[in-house]
């Protein structure tokens, strides 16, 4: 037997892992990875892009220990001096994908939400919005990498001071979306090769597409993942990536692949999975939800307009505020009374609400959409452009206002019961259940 619950968990998750990499590893028992290298350092003339099943079974086969860390870094960096192509940053993705164990990927979440960037020196404001949205009814899973870009501010180490649960296991994870529909998990819990790309990235200082390629896993098959960058240009990228990982996957019989979701994609605030509220924003999604056609995919724009013109301050002080300020600003509306006496503090918390607020309507909106377009209408396969307009951002203000007061009314009402649950059993002497008055015994029912 198992000394704990908790140690049987990662026992098992360990052997599901396990059992995972020798399906994999054996599908890849013919491939000549040597030749895959070759492909991408044969020449000026003779050298090419991997296709996109090549890719897949390079990072697939570094996962099973088919190829070497010798051979992962040099075709890492080939690729890099010859710029990843769509299909190679696809291809990685995939392999990613088919190495999250099915515990992970039973999980039910609305939200994927990958926060790998970190920001320089400011608080990650988009866990207030995360947390906003969890309290409306939607799941919302975050992942990220808190060990790579050391020197930033990375949502991870922001989480606990939201009361945001962070799951090694798909179990604990499981849990903390039963009971708060948020949770943060570390990207290598769900793929330990990650810590093996993460070391080759840091001993060669070089960025990788496994950087790009982790942010289009969507690990739990959410209905919406969210997608950010920093580097003009990788907008199309990210849908073009999209695309081919949804048209790679055989449909099923009702007309569904395992990449049927919405994808939106924006420059975020330093690169981070927020919205940046002193400039225009333009998100570009890709819809591939019910879609029978392959090559028709609706995609569209939505623009989030600057809510902070000519916006000078809150350059500065960002980097003193501790992470409790998330719980106070939660709890109260505002920064904490030390906080309030930094020389910007008013410019920092109106940034801080507005992008909150941005991001906020942004997502709500995303969401909509997840219900409203049907991909199978030839009529609306592009959809014009959409703003975020005055009653998007009333909306999300009214939310954020009642947000706390709902949390107050649910501890009332929990203290309600259990007065009245106090009263019932007075009344009866204690009595057991089973000689409970008629009047009262489905009460108890209820309360016990």
């Amino acid at each position: 037997m198992f000394l704990n619950l908790e140690l049987a968990l990662v026992i098992n998750t360990e052997a599901a892992h396990t059992s995972n990499l020798i399906d994999i590893k054996n599908q890849l028992a013919t491939v000549d990875f040597k030749q895959l290298i070759k492909a991408l350092g044969k020449g000026v003339k003779g050298s090419r892009n991997l296709t996109l099943v090549e890719s897949q079974q390079l990072f697939a086969g570094f996962a099973c220990g088919l190829v070497s860390q010798v051979q992962m870094a040099s075709a890492m960096m080939l690729m890099r001096v010859r710029g990843e192509s769509a299909e190679e940053i696809a291809g990685a993705a995939m392999a990613l994908k088919q190495l999250v164990s099915p515990s992970w990927q039973q999980l039910k979440v609305d939200i994927d939400w990958p926060v790998y960037a970190g920001k320089r020196e400011q608080l990650p404001w988009l866990l207030l919005a995360a947390k906003l949205l969890a309290q409306q009814g939607h799941r919302v899973l975050l992942h990220g990498d808190s060990l790579s870009l050391a020197h930033r501010r990375h949502v991870a180490c922001s989480v606990n001071a939201l009361d945001i649960k962070a799951a090694t296991t798909a179990e604990k994870a499981q849990s903390a979306l039963t009971s708060d529909n948020i949770v943060y998990v570390e990207a290598h819990d769900m793929l330990p090769v990650l810590d093996d790309c993460r070391a080759l990235h840091q001993e060669l200082g070089l960025r990788s597409l496994i950087q790009m390629a982790v942010r289009c896993v969507n690990p739990t098959n959410a209905r919406l993942s969210l997608r950010s960058y920093f580097h003009p240009g990788l907008d199309k990228q990210h849908l073009a990536i999209a695309k081919i990982m949804a048209n790679a996957q055989p449909l099923s019989s009702n007309g569904h692949n395992n990449y049927d979701l919405l994808v939106a994609t924006f420059k975020g605030l330093q690169g981070e999975t927020e919205i940046n509220p002193r400039v225009s924003t333009k998100v570009s999604w890709l819809n591939t939800q019910g879609c029978s056609n392959q090559s028709h995919y609706q995609k569209g724009v939505i623009n989030v307009g600057t809510r902070l013109e000519a916006f000078f301050g809150a350059k500065t002080g960002q980097a003193d505020l501790d992470s409790a300020e998330l719980m106070h600003i939660w709890q109260h509306g505002e920064l904490s009374g030390s906080a309030s006496k930094l020389e910007n503090a008013t410019e920092i918390f109106e940034q801080a609400m507005s992008s909150v607020e941005s991001s906020l309507a942004l997502v709500i909106k995303l969401l909509e959409l997840t219900q409203t377009v049907k991909a199978n209408n030839p009529t609306i396969t592009n959809c014009s452009e959409i703003e975020l307009s005055t009653d998007d951002y009333v909306y999300v203000q009214t939310l954020w206002q009642q947000r706390y007061q709902q949390k107050c009314k649910a501890k009332l009402q929990v203290a309600q019961m259990y007065s009245l649950r106090c009263t019932c059993l007075e009344s009866m002497s204690i009595k057991p259940a089973r000689n409970a008055r008629p009047q009262y015994q489905s009460l108890i029912n209820v309360l016990l």
